[in-house]
């Protein structure tokens, strides 16, 4: 059986960042993919394990995108996008969000409601949400959405991120 590890954080970052990982890496999250367009059109989609419930009046969700991602403009600049919420059987999904080239929807038939951004079919759920408030904290840039639109269909096994690993949670009937 391991031990716990018991670290105290310094100031100013210096603190190991690896041992932090791991630590948050003990909490259980969903495993959603993030979708929005460009103005000219071309969609954008990214896997993500950051998203959360902010209220519900007026209702509101958050993700939280790495300051060095590639659709982090296009996210600023379009004011809108869609948190799809991954369930166990679509994994391979999180994982072509996950690639660095090539065209992330390919073989994915997409659906648009009134924003225009993608929504995955078959998803647990989807959030259409127009950009409410934007901030960066740390290595994180939070978008803040007011839902729009959005659909649930709660009778799959969600898809989970837990130390590291897409896992399976078996949901009692």
């Amino acid at each position: 059986m391991s031990q716990p590890v018991t670290i105290e954080l310094g100031e100013g970052g210096a603190h190991d960042a690896r041992a932090l990982r791991h630590a948050f890496g003990c909490f259980t999250t969903g495993v959603t993919v993030i979708t929005t367009v460009c103005e000219d059109g071309r969609r954008v989609g990214l896997t993500a394990n950051s998203f959360t419930s902010v209220s519900l009046d007026p209702p509101l969700a958050l993700v939280c995108v790495d300051l060095t991602s590639r659709s982090l403009p296009i996210l600023d600049a379009a004011g809108r996008f869609t948190v799809n919420v991954l369930h166990a059987d679509q994994q391979a999904m999180a994982r072509q969000f996950v690639q660095k080239d090539g065209d992330r929807f390919a073989g994915i038939d997409t659906e648009t409601w009134g924003t225009g951004v993608p929504i995955l079919p078959d998803c647990m759920a989807n959030f259409e949400c127009m950009t409410h408030q934007v901030f960066d904290a740390g290595d994180h840039r939070v978008y803040v959405g007011r839902v729009v639109k959005l659909r649930y269909d709660p009778d799959h096994e969600p898809l989970v991120y837990l130390q590291g690993r897409f896992r399976r949670v078996h949901v009692e009937a």
